[in-house]
């Protein structure tokens, strides 16, 4: 089976959040949470402050990505959510016991995997717990030997991945993928800006929306873009900077609209005020 691990320096709990269920049909489950998976704000909330016990937070590590894929196989989609279930919860016990965590299940046509995210410290916890290759390795190992044993229909593999760790930002396309049908983090990044100019009613409401979302917008001369976990993506290069622009037309015909509204319901106010004291 395919296990990977990601560091993020970051604490873009809530951007991961946004990405690991953008399918709101996903299937998701937490571990030693008080908030339900699909209770987003609850949930960064208890990440957040989970968080803030970290000392010398910043250019540290603040949390793991990780992924749990099985080998290909011939079984039918509950067999393997059942089974990769499963072994989400073996590998969490016995990689981060004692951290919080969130598991969102993810289906690419009869291809399934899972996706953890997981606090960098335990709960309460004032140090990270930092896994060397070596411990990665054996938790690799032990889980593979749990798979093997458990569910002899599954392919009986020896050799075990190993996968390093790498962090967040030394990842320059891939937001945590598997072979196929995936997207890579400029696919995405298009795909959550294209819904965030579409959706947007207000200058205002688009930049709080971005920033909620982890992005920040740059002008550097005549060139637009947003910086994104410390990297900058131009709306050029993504394809997106004429929908941008008429974006921002859109938004300055509302504030337009709305000015006159409010200048006309204002005028009224007056001419009823007015009208009273004449009478």
């Amino acid at each position: 089976m395919i296990i990977k691990s990601m560091s993020r320096k970051s604490k873009s709990f809530s951007q991961l959040y946004d990405y690991l269920l953008r399918d709101k049909d996903s299937f998701s489950f937490t571990r030693n949470a008080y908030s339900n998976s699909i209770n987003k704000k609850e949930l960064i909330k208890e990440f957040l402050e989970n968080y803030s016990y970290l000392k010398n937070s910043r250019g540290r590590v603040s949390l793991y990505h990780e992924l749990l894929s099985l080998e290909t196989n011939n079984l039918s989609f509950e067999k393997q959510k059942e089974i990769l279930l499963d072994l989400a919860n073996k590998y969490l016990e016995i990689r981060a016991n004692n951290h919080l965590s969130l598991g969102v299940m993810h289906k690419d046509k009869e291809h399934i995997h899972i996706h953890l995210m997981i606090s960098s410290n335990e709960l309460n916890g004032d140090k990270r717990v930092r896994l060397s290759k070596k411990e990665f390795s054996n938790i690799q190992k032990t889980l593979e030997d749990y798979k093997n044993e458990r569910y002899k229909e599954l392919s009986q593999t020896k050799l075990y991945q190993n996968t390093k760790e790498t962090s967040f930002e030394k990842r320059k396309e891939q937001e945590i993928k598997h072979k196929r049908n995936t997207k890579t983090i400029k696919d995405q990044i298009k795909i959550d800006l294209q819904k965030s100019f579409s959706n947007a009613s207000s200058k205002i409401y688009l930049n709080n929306h971005l920033k909620n979302l982890g992005f920040k917008i740059y002008n550097r001369g005549q060139n637009i873009g947003v910086i994104y976990e410390n990297k900058k993506y131009r709306l050029k290069t993504l394809g997106l900077e004429k929908e941008y622009e008429k974006t921002l037309i859109k938004l300055e015909k509302i504030k337009d609209r709305e000015l006159r509204r409010a200048k006309v319901k204002e005028d009224r106010t007056f001419q009823r005020w007015r009208n009273k004291r004449s009478k």
